[in-house]
C-alpha cells in the first residue's frame, strides 16, 4: 500500500508516496516519465520493502513550477527534495523524463548507490526527419497564416504532431517552455560522467526512447548493463510486468 504525502520543497506543494517504513540506509527512489506520474508504478512499489515516489513538479498532484524548468532544475529539487528527507545513498530509479533527471542528478553528485535508466530519455540528436519536420512545420505556420484558413489551424496542428509523435507538445499546456527547454538538451556528455553502477531496462519494441537509444547509453555509461524486455514498449513494466519485476526487484 502506498502511503500519500505532502511536503513544501522549493515552495512548491510536493506529493509523493512512501513505503510504511522507510530505511534510509537501503531506499529506492523513483522518478515517472513525462506526463505520468509516481502511481503509474504503484503495482512494482507494492512489491519494494522501502522506497519513496515522487509526483514531479508539474505533474500528478504535484503544484506546477511558477517558470519553465530545465533538466538542472529538476535535479536540483530532486537534490533538495532527498535533503529534506535525510535521504542518502538511495536507489535512484527513473522512467523516461525521469531518467533524464536521474542522469543529470548522477552526473554530477554521486551520492548514489545505484542508478536504474528504465527506457531513459536523453540521446537528442539532430538528424534529418527532424529537420524536414521542422522545414513542414514552417509551411504550415505559412499556409494557416492566410485568411479564410485560420479556422483549421488548431486541426491541422494536432494532426502534424500526432503524426510525428510530438503529442507531448500540444499536451504540455503550461509546461510547454519546460517541455520544450527538456527536449533541446542532449545528454550524452552527461553519461560519460556517471560512475555509480549503473543498469538500464529497456523494452524492446519501445517507440517512444528506442532500444538503439539504451545502447548508446550502455556505451556511454561505464561498466553499465542492458537488459532488455521481450514483448514490451515504453512502459516497460506495464507491458510485460512479470518480466520486468524479476529483473528490477532484483536490483534493488
Amino acid at each position: 500500500m502506498l502511503q500519500k504525502k505532502n511536503i513544501i520543497i522549493q515552495n512548491l506543494n510536493i506529493r509523493y508516496y512512501q513505503s510504511a517504513v522507510i530505511d534510509r540506509s537501503n531506499v529506492l527512489v523513483f522518478l515517472h516519465g513525462w506526463g505520468s506520474q509516481a502511481a503509474h508504478f504503484q503495482k512494482t512499489l507494492e512489491k519494494c520493502a522501502s522506497f519513496v515516489a515522487i509526483d514531479l513538479p508539474g505533474f500528478g498532484d504535484s503544484e506546477i513550477p511558477r517558470s519553465s524548468w530545465s533538466l538542472d532544475d529538476y535535479a536540483n529539487f530532486v537534490k533538495d527534495f532527498l535533503q529534506k528527507l535525510d535521504i542518502q545513498n538511495p536507489v535512484l530509479a527513473g522512467h523516461s523524463f525521469g531518467g533524464s533527471i536521474a542522469i543529470k542528478y548522477c552526473a554530477r553528485d554521486n551520492r548514489v548507490k545505484k542508478l536504474i535508466l528504465i527506457g531513459s530519455a536523453g540521446i537528442r540528436k539532430k538528424n534529418i526527419k527532424k529537420f524536414i519536420y521542422f522545414i513542414i512545420a514552417k509551411i504550415f505556420k505559412l499556409l494557416f497564416s492566410l485568411p479564410g484558413i485560420r479556422k483549421l489551424k488548431n486541426i491541422a496542428r494536432k494532426w502534424f504532431y500526432k503524426t510525428i509523435d510530438s503529442e507531448d507538445y500540444i499536451n504540455a499546456g503550461a509546461l510547454t517552455g519546460t517541455y520544450l527547454n527538456i527536449i533541446s538538451e542532449d545528454l550524452a556528455s552527461n553519461l560519460e560522467k556517471i560512475t555509480v553502477p549503473t543498469v538500464l531496462i529497456w523494452g524492446e519494441n519501445d517507440d517512444n526512447t528506442p532500444l538503439n537509444n539504451g545502447k548508446l547509453m550502455q556505451n556511454l555509461i561505464k561498466d553499465s548493463q542492458l537488459h532488455i524486455i521481450p514483448n514490451a514498449g515504453h512502459y516497460v513494466f506495464l507491458d510485460n510486468q512479470k518480466a520486468f519485476d524479476e529483473i528490477f526487484l532484483r536490483l534493488i
